[in-house]
């Protein structure tokens, strides 16, 4: 074929023995001359590429050559693919601890920070160097109290996303009374209560106060004085019953200018003087507004979500364990650290040898940093004694009567087995015992 086109030229003739019918010539026909003829349907013919590489044709840069074969058909064997690989590689946030731990194939992450963090900068990098990154909003940012979310959209070289989110829960500022000092907050969460995994408790958010109600905040507030033997103002009110201490919640609501929570038909807390020390079903019938801006005795469930540390809050978790610590702070360590306990159980390692309870906060606080919740006084919640229903509850408050009001929390004198967050005790609203106290609490 190659003899009778130059034999065409040659002459000058054009013959139509000479025209080549390019719809029916193969390409093979003239592959390997080493120059690619695009109008015989060549891709390349040798090292003639055509000027197209791996990377012109949609391949990685990262490696692989282009090549020819021997039918003049472009080789891609050795052109790296391009990546679709759209994980993280790290993830750093400047302030508090990513919930789970990192990991390049979890999407969703939170991070609890404290109201005195104003500022975060979440940082990340893909585990492909040549994938793209983008965070929404930039960083650093300004952070608002409650949630605030980032996204991380990593793009692959094959234009595959992955998205990462992380949830940064700024929580709200800890509360300063004049009168009872710091509360602090306790996050919203969820728990397991019991054994039973069905169990689960839903809290809402609240504030709790950082110490036991003290024998010199009880006389400043209610104008009484302290009962029992003790001096100390620091110490722990005690032996006070159930009346004593709704009463002085709605005198330091009424002291601070708030709403008070409780109501008791025909009493005026603001000029009351005395509570009943026997049965008075007048006082019984209580009624209490949740939703007031004043003080109040914790509800069983706010009690126990504090005691546990409340380690599983605003992450979307549910804490499973928290209800089996020995003692509020318990992370394995010596329960003489954090408890006073067990004056008439000598036996036992780290139990108080005095007769009573310390000034408060002599121990180490939980991880709320919240002291002697367990030990020092037990101390009345809100509830009604009786078993708790099955199942999801949500902000409960117990029952709407009974016979005996719930404390929580061990006192100095007793056993470690009556120490544990879950240990629930009952007693009837108007007896008082030397081991038994009270704090307070706020929505």
């Amino acid at each position: 074929m190659k003899w009778l086109v130059s034999a065409c030229l040659y002459t000058g003739i054009l013959l139509s023995s000479c025209h080549r019918d390019t719809k029916t010539t193969e390409p093979e026909e003239f592959c390997g001359d080493g120059i690619a003829q695009e109008i015989d349907g060549e891709e390349c013919d040798g090292a003639d590429l055509k000027d197209q590489t791996c990377v012109s044709l949609g391949f990685s840069p990262r490696g692989g050559a282009l090549g020819c074969t021997e039918l003049c058909r472009l080789d891609t064997g050795t052109c790296v693919p391009k990546s679709d690989d759209a994980r993280l590689a790290e993830l750093n946030v400047n302030w508090g601890t990513l919930k789970p731990a990192f990991s390049s194939e979890t999407t969703s992450y939170s991070v609890i920070v404290s109201f005195s963090v104003q500022q975060m900068n979440v940082v990340a990098h893909p585990v492909d160097d040549l994938s793209s990154i983008a965070l929404e909003p930039p960083q650093p940012m300004a952070l608002e109290v409650g949630e605030n979310l980032v996204s991380i959209t990593v793009t692959a070289e094959d234009g595959t996303q992955g998205v990462h989110t992380v949830r940064i829960i700024r929580r709200p500022d800890n509360l300063e009374s004049p009168n009872v000092g710091t509360l602090i907050h306790v996050p919203s969460g969820t728990f397991q209560r019991d054994m039973y995994s069905t169990n689960l408790s839903q809290q809402t958010a609240f504030w709790m106060s950082r110490f036991e109600i003290t024998r010199g905040q009880w006389t400043a507030v209610t104008g009484w004085p302290s009962p029992g033997v003790d001096t100390d103002p620091d110490l722990p009110v005690r032996s006070i019953n159930w009346y004593h201490a709704i009463a002085f919640c709605n005198k330091l609501s009424l002291l601070e200018g708030m709403e008070p929570v409780y109501a008791v038909d025909g009493v005026d807390f603001a000029t009351l003087n005395a509570v009943p020390t026997s049965m008075d079903a007048t006082w019984d019938a209580v009624t209490a507004n949740l939703d007031a801006t004043g003080y109040r005795l914790p509800t069983e469930m706010e009690w126990m979500w504090a005691a546990m540390g409340a380690d599983a809050d605003d992450v979307g978790e549910i804490n499973r364990l928290g209800y089996t610590k020995r003692f509020a702070g318990d992370h394995g360590g010596f329960i003489g650290n954090y408890v006073v306990f067990g004056y008439y159980a000598p036996e036992e390692p780290g139990h108080t040898t005095h007769e009573g309870p310390n000034a408060v906060g002599s121990k180490m606080s939980n991880e709320l940093g919240i002291y002697d919740l367990s030990g020092n006084v037990a101390e009345w919640v809100w509830d009604w004694y009786e078993l708790y229903p099955s199942g999801t509850l949500t902000d409960y408050q117990g029952p709407s009567w009974g016979p005996r009001r719930v404390h929580r929390g061990c006192g100095w004198a007793e056993y470690p087995r009556f120490c544990s967050v879950s240990e629930r005790q009952l007693m009837y609203s108007w007896i008082g015992a030397n081991d038994r106290g009270f704090r307070v609490v706020r929505r």
